[in-house]
């Protein structure tokens, strides 16, 4: 419940406080906004065992202690927040936009006209949001990949040789390297990559970083497979070497023949290039594109498809087995979400451009004016400096 108030909310509040002229500054906030979860999270997988590990209460271990550190951290980002609050540019709520949704959506379906109903502006309010869901379905198959990386890739790693000097890299591990990299990259795409694709004409549209990132996601996916390929080849070199031993098997080869865990590297390294150009840009094109009065209903939209991802994975997992075909055979599929999100967005670019430079819906009618009025002392007050 809390995760739920929080998540959708937190980034479009954050955008709230830029003009609408600061686009680019709006793109810098939600790179900063990504990068500051993965440094908490890159904390939190540091710090949190070491603290689960330390002796308190007469107890070989401190779980009271590993729960509570984070609490009192929690603790005072509220009271931060609380405290900076008189400094936020706050936006008051206009009713309710999922009764406005269905309200709209009905009389659409029942082919009456809601403009008349509802005033046009609510009505290109709810059409701008189908348009930027249209933009959202293709994000399934692109979190089925994502979060494959603490399943599936654990379970490659596991197979593999962990020794580094004495020391053992456990599977589970390299995980960590995923935020690290996001620390690392964002501000080098900000500096350095960006810039340099403006220079050389590369479009750097919210659009074409999505679909890049997409196709880096499936090619790491690629990169996987090759990897269980060179995997499989070593369990019948081995056998092919030692005739007389008894034949071993993926699962029963010693992990010293194997590949070494750090094999894994370039696969994290390229799906976390994939995710700073499609997950960043999301929230970005949901906040930039939604309706005023609907963008916490986009981002929430756009964190959903997060769990349909999730029912993804049991779905296709179904189909086999084997770790090698399942990793080409998500390359492919999410190659094809790819072209699928090229597809909506040559359909829905020029409608979504046009409704959002126009800088608000068309004009209300009477059917508005009533409910414009209880909010319009509070909200003209606090918007009117920031609309170009």
């Amino acid at each position: 419940l809390g995760t739920g108030g929080i998540k959708p909310c937190v980034s479009s509040f954050g955008g709230d406080q830029f003009m609408k002229s600061e686009s680019s500054r709006l793109q810098r906030f939600f790179s900063m906004f990504y990068f500051s979860i993965n440094a908490g999270s890159m904390v939190a997988t540091l710090m949190t065992p070491e603290l689960r590990a330390a002796k308190c209460l007469g107890e070989e271990t401190c779980y009271p202690l590993a729960f509570g550190v984070p609490a009192v951290f929690m603790v005072v980002a509220v009271v931060a927040f609380v405290v900076a609050s008189r400094w936020y540019v706050m936006i008051p709520p206009l009713g309710n936009p999922i009764i406005d949704v269905a309200k709209v959506s009905m009389a659409l379906i029942r082919g009456k006209s809601p403009e008349q109903l509802y005033g046009a502006k609510k009505v290109a309010d709810v059409r701008q949001l189908y348009r930027v869901l249209c933009v959202f379905i293709p994000f399934p198959f692109f979190w089925a990949l994502f979060e494959q990386q603490g399943s599936r890739w654990v379970v490659q790693a596991d197979r593999m040789d962990g020794r580094i000097s004495g020391f053992e890299l456990k599977p589970d591990q390299m995980q960590v390297f995923n935020p690290v990299l996001i620390l690392c990259l964002i501000p080098t795409f900000e500096v350095v990559v960006y810039p340099l694709m403006r220079k050389i004409g590369l479009p750097t549209s919210a659009t074409f970083r999505m679909i890049s990132g997409m196709v880096l996601v499936s090619s790491s996916f690629v990169i996987c497979g090759f990897v269980q390929l060179a995997m499989e080849n070593r369990v019948t070199a081995w056998n092919e070497a030692n005739p007389d031993l008894t034949p071993a098997t993926f699962e029963t080869l010693d992990k010293t023949q194997q590949l070494h865990i750090l094999t894994t590297i370039p696969q994290i390294f390229v799906i976390t290039c994939g995710e700073i150009l499609c997950s960043i840009t999301a929230l970005e094109f949901a906040y930039a594109y939604a309706p005023q009065s609907m963008k916490s209903v986009c981002q929430s939209m756009f964190l959903l498809t997060n769990a349909c991802g999730n029912i993804c994975v049991i779905i296709f997992t179904k189909i086999t087995k084997e770790d090698l075909y399942l990793y080409f055979m998500w390359a492919a599929i999410e190659l094809g979400a790819a072209f699928l999100m090229y597809y909506i967005c040559r359909r829905v670019q020029a409608p979504l451009d046009a409704y959002k430079n126009a800088g608000a819906a068309p004009k209300d009618t009477a059917a508005d004016a009533q409910e414009m009025e209880a909010g319009s002392n509070g909200t003209k007050a606090l918007a009117a400096p920031y609309e170009e």
